[in-house]
């Protein structure tokens, strides 16, 4: 026959305040809890920084839609001058020595190109691939854990 574990004596002054436990916790239910924990603690971190690169990203959008407006108008401001000086002195409204006028013009469309290359290359980074490899590192590293 199995013994019964003795039941400690509580003073009738506490009986009220001690609850009945359960069944003793053993060190598999202390594991188990324990990467339960680290499960929820991972996905808490990988939440907040999923949550905190979308708003980034969200905030990016729209400073670099803002900026693109700004530079296509810029861009077609200049080559709307340029064409209009470039038409003026072609119907003799305006002269120029013929080595002014080919230098203000190549340096307005190089300008022009200039700034299609700044669009494209500072404007449209593919940043989205810096969170996923973040995410990759912690997790190869295992600071995550």
């Amino acid at each position: 026959m199995a013994r019964k574990k003795p039941q400690p004596q509580v003073p009738d002054t506490l009986k009220n305040l001690v609850q009945d436990v359960g069944k003793p916790v053993s060190s598999s239910d202390v594991d188990s809890y324990g990467k339960l924990r680290q499960i929820q603690d991972r996905s808490h971190q990988i939440r907040t920084i999923v949550k905190a690169w979308k708003d980034q990203q969200a905030q990016d959008r729209k400073m670099r839609e803002r900026y693109a407006i700004y530079l296509i108008v810029a861009m077609g401001v200049q080559a709307l001058v340029v064409n209009v000086v470039f038409v003026l002195m072609g119907c003799g409204v305006l002269s120029f020595e013929a080595w002014t006028a080919k230098t203000f013009i190549m340096s307005v469309f190089a300008e022009i190109a200039a700034m299609v290359l700044i669009v494209v290359k500072y404007l449209f980074t593919p940043s989205s691939e810096k969170v996923l490899q973040f995410l990759d590192e912690k997790r190869a590293t295992g600071k995550g854990r």
